[in-house]
C-alpha cells in the first residue's frame, strides 16, 4: 500500500523573473573562504533549491552610494540559513568583487551549490550583472527595479486597454473568465507571444494584438549578452464585463491627506538635512519613502521599518520616529494587528520634499478566528499559514493517493486562491498530477473557514495567496 507525506508552505502570491547567465564556480576563492568562516555547517543540511537549479544565489541592487539594498536569496524555505547568509553578505567588503557598481543593474552570485549529493559553500569568482529591458518611456529612470516596473506597466496598460473583453458574452457563461498571456521580449527587443491560456474566442484576437505592438525595447542583458525577458499578463473577469484595473498601490491621499504642515512633517523638516532629503533615491516610479509600524496592546510602536534604499537614512528616520510623541498622530482605526504607514519624503515635480499623513494609513491581512489573540501582524501571517495547513491536513482525503495508485515519488501541487472583500475564499486554481486530486483540493479549500477581510488603506480588498506543496508517495 502506498503511503504519502504532505509538505507545503503558504506565501503571498508574486512573480520572480528567472536568473540567467553563467559564472565560473570556484571552490577556493576569497569569497568562498569568507562565507565558509561565517556560515555554520549545520545550516547546510536542509536546503530546498529552486526548481531545476542546484545553486543558492544572493542577489541585490545598489543605491546611489553604491551600497546594496533589497538583498535576497532565490530560495525561501530555510529562513535561518537565509538570515545568516544575508547578515554575512552585509559585512562583506564589496571591493573584493573589483567592480564599478551601477544602479541600473541587478547583481547576483552563487554562494552554495549541490555537488555529489552534498551542499557545499562554493562562490562564483565574479558577479552576474543583469540589466532590465528598457524603452523610450522608461529611459529617465536610474534604478533597475524602477525600469523593470515601468516596462511591465507599459505592457500591462497596453493589454488591459486593447483586449476586447466582450468576446465572451454575458449570457454565454456564468463563470469567471481567466486570461493568462505569456509573452517575452526577444534578444532583438521585439515583443513575442509564448503561450495563451484563454477561451477559444480570445486566441486569434490576442495573437493579433501582439503582432500590432510596435514598440521596440532595448533587450534584457546578462553579462552584456542579450537574453529573453519573460512577462505574463493575467486577468480574471466575469463574462461580458471589462475587469477592473488592478493597481498595485492605490492612492489614499484624499483620506489620509499628506502635507508638510502637520507636527510630524515639521519635526522631520527640522531634523533631516537638505542633502538627506534630496538624496533619498526617489523618482517618478519609486516616488515615496515611507515608514511602517505597529502598535502593541499598550499603544507602543513595534516592528518599525521603512522602504528606504539607504540603510543610513532609514536608521535616522526610525530614530527620529521613536523620539516623536505618538499622541500627536491621528488614527482613523486602532487595532494591534494593523500595520500603519505614512510617507516621509515624496518625489513630485522633479524634487523631493517632506510630507506626512495627517491621518495614519493602515493595512491588515485576513484574520482567522483562531488568530485573533496573536500580538503582531507578523504573528498573524504565521498563524494564518499554520491554520490553513492544519485545516488542509485534517480535511484532505488521505486515502485518495492510494486509491489512484500513483507512482512513487514527489507529486507537485499548486493552489492559488483569493480571500475576497467579504473574507471568503474565491478564485481557486489548482495544478495537480491527477484530476481527482485537483477536485479534492478544490473541495477542501472551498470549506476553508471565513476570515475577516484584508484591509488596505481604509478599504476591504481581495488578497491573493498561493500554496505550493508536495505529495511524497512511497
Amino acid at each position: 500500500m502506498n503511503k504519502f507525506i504532505i509538505l507545503f508552505i503558504l506565501t503571498l502570491s508574486f512573480t520572480i523573473n528567472g536568473q540567467e547567465g553563467e559564472n565560473t564556480v570556484s571552490f577556493d576563492n576569497i569569497h568562498t573562504t569568507y562565507f565558509k568562516e561565517k556560515i555554520s555547517k549545520y545550516l547546510l543540511n536542509n536546503i530546498t533549491y529552486p526548481r531545476n537549479n542546484n545553486n543558492l544565489e544572493i542577489s541585490f541592487y545598489v543605491n546611489k552610494e553604491s551600497i546594496p539594498f533589497n538583498i535576497r536569496l532565490n530560495s525561501m524555505r530555510n529562513p535561518k540559513l537565509n538570515q545568516a547568509l544575508i547578515k554575512a553578505f552585509k559585512l562583506y567588503p564589496l571591493e573584493n568583487f573589483n567592480i564599478n557598481f551601477d544602479t541600473k543593474k541587478q547583481y547576483s552570485f552563487r554562494v552554495i551549490t549541490k555537488k555529489m549529493g552534498k551542499n557545499i559553500i562554493s562562490c562564483d569568482d565574479s558577479l552576474t550583472k543583469t540589466t532590465a529591458p528598457n524603452c523610450i518611456a522608461c529611459q529617465d529612470l536610474d534604478f533597475y527595479v524602477d525600469i523593470q516596473r515601468c516596462v511591465n506597466n507599459q505592457l500591462k496598460e497596453y493589454f488591459y486597454n486593447t483586449i476586447d473583453y466582450s468576446l465572451v458574452k454575458k449570457d454565454e457563461a456564468d463563470e469567471r473568465i481567466f486570461l493568462n498571456i505569456r509573452l517575452f521580449i526577444d534578444q532583438n527587443g521585439f515583443l513575442r507571444l509564448r503561450k495563451v491560456k484563454a477561451p477559444i474566442e480570445f486566441k486569434d484576437h490576442i495573437k493579433s494584438i501582439v503582432e500590432k505592438y510596435t514598440q521596440v525595447f532595448t533587450p534584457k542583458t546578462v553579462n552584456n549578452n542579450s537574453v529573453n525577458y519573460n512577462y505574463t499578463f493575467a486577468r480574471s473577469f466575469k463574462a461580458g464585463e471589462k475587469p477592473k484595473s488592478e493597481k498595485l498601490f492605490k492612492n489614499f491621499d484624499s483620506i489620509f491627506k499628506p502635507s508638510n504642515n502637520n507636527k510630524f512633517a515639521q519635526y522631520l523638516s527640522k531634523n533631516l538635512t537638505e542633502k538627506e532629503i534630496s538624496n533619498a533615491n526617489l523618482n517618478r516610479v519609486n516616488n515615496r519613502l515611507s515608514i511602517y509600524f505597529e502598535l502593541d496592546k499598550k499603544g507602543l510602536p513595534i516592528e518599525v521599518s521603512t522602504n528606504s534604499r539607504s540603510k543610513k537614512l532609514e536608521e535616522k528616520i526610525i530614530s527620529l520616529f521613536k523620539n516623536f510623541n505618538l499622541n500627536d498622530f491621528t488614527f482613523i482605526n486602532k487595532n494591534h494587528l494593523n500595520r500603519y504607514f505614512t510617507p516621509v519624503i515624496v518625489f513630485k515635480d522633479g524634487k523631493n520634499s517632506i510630507k506626512t499623513n495627517n491621518i495614519m494609513g493602515y493595512n491588515r491581512i485576513p484574520i482567522l478566528t483562531a488568530c485573533k489573540e496573536v500580538k503582531t501582524s507578523k504573528e498573524a501571517r504565521k498563524c494564518f499559514s499554520r491554520q490553513v495547513q492544519m485545516y488542509f491536513a485534517k480535511k484532505f482525503n488521505t486515502n485518495l493517493p492510494n486509491k489512484l495508485k500513483l507512482n512513487p515519488g514527489r507529486k507537485r501541487i499548486f493552489i492559488g486562491f483569493k480571500i475576497n472583500k467579504k473574507g471568503k475564499i474565491a478564485d481557486i486554481k489548482v495544478r495537480a498530477p491527477h484530476k481527482k486530486i485537483k477536485e479534492e483540493v478544490i473541495r477542501v479549500m472551498k470549506k476553508l473557514p471565513k476570515a475577516s477581510p484584508a484591509i488596505y488603506g481604509n478599504e476591504p480588498v481581495d488578497i491573493k495567496f498561493s500554496i505550493p506543496f508536495t505529495l511524497i508517495v512511497n
